[in-house]
């Protein structure tokens, strides 16, 4: 995921992960991002970057919750460029507004961009996602019976986790993806760290076994949202140990 080097510009950005040992990109789609939901014609730059380091655009994530004008044109070009899935923004749980009240918006919203992503050709899915009406898969289920879904134990974790041979029970085939993450408690609540340093609370050696017993055949996208120095460094240590656990 290439949130940790914000608005590289492309070449370097493909530079940056050849030089790591990624096999692509998880590419994020947001102001202070080298592709930007203004500019999103620059989609064709980093693809072809990517093509020229040998690396695959994997995933597309953005924040996308409505199909409008904007949806369209990311929808098009993610098309034009062969992206074989795109991320969707979040609905957010807010108890103002109460869960029945989000979910009958969700549930139109995620329609709607279905739709777009059936008519541009583009596979788009729904991220398991702590904080939001979608934090598991039982709550995912609830909102779409159509779209498949990313599934992230870290984000699962700083929900309060949901047992993830449930999680695949209930999803089956519909997983497109796993972002990778880990957190650990500190003081009162979890907070991010570094997939290198070990232990956490998501046991992802037990984890990788698991995807792997159940045949998920979905790419792993490696997350990094810990504070860093360096960016290239922590990606890279922390790529290194995924590649140990799931060799």
């Amino acid at each position: 995921m290439t949130k940790p080097f914000g608005d590289l510009p492309a070449g370097r950005l493909a530079a940056t992960l050849a030089a790591l040992g990624a096999d692509g990109a998880e590419l994020v789609v947001r102001d202070g991002q080298t592709v930007t939901p203004g500019e999103p014609t620059r989609l064709r730059d980093v693809a072809a970057e990517l093509t020229r380091h040998d690396l695959q655009l994997g995933v597309v994530t953005t924040d996308l919750v409505r199909a409008d004008d904007t949806a369209d044109t990311i929808l098009g070009l993610c098309a034009e460029l062969g992206v074989p899935l795109v991320r969707l923004g979040w609905w957010r749980y807010d108890a103002a507004l109460g869960y029945q009240r989000i979910l009958d918006t969700a549930r139109r919203d995620l329609a709607a961009l279905a739709g777009l992503g059936r008519r541009h050709g583009v596979r788009v899915a729904l991220q398991l996602h702590h904080g939001t009406i979608h934090p598991s898969a039982a709550h995912a289920l609830r909102l779409t019976e159509e779209l498949p879904v990313y599934l992230d134990p870290g984000n699962q974790a700083m929900e309060g986790s949901e047992q993830l041979p449930m999680s695949l029970d209930l999803l089956g085939d519909r997983i497109a993806c796993v972002g990778v993450k880990n957190a650990a408690w500190r003081g009162a609540g979890l907070a991010w760290q570094p997939l290198a340093d070990g232990g956490g609370v998501v046991d992802w050696p037990a984890t990788l076994s698991t995807l792997r017993e159940r045949g998920c055949a979905g790419p792993l996208s490696l997350h990094a949202h810990y504070p860093m120095a360096d960016p290239v460094a922590a990606v890279g240590r922390d790529l290194a140990h995924l590649r140990t656990l799931s060799a």
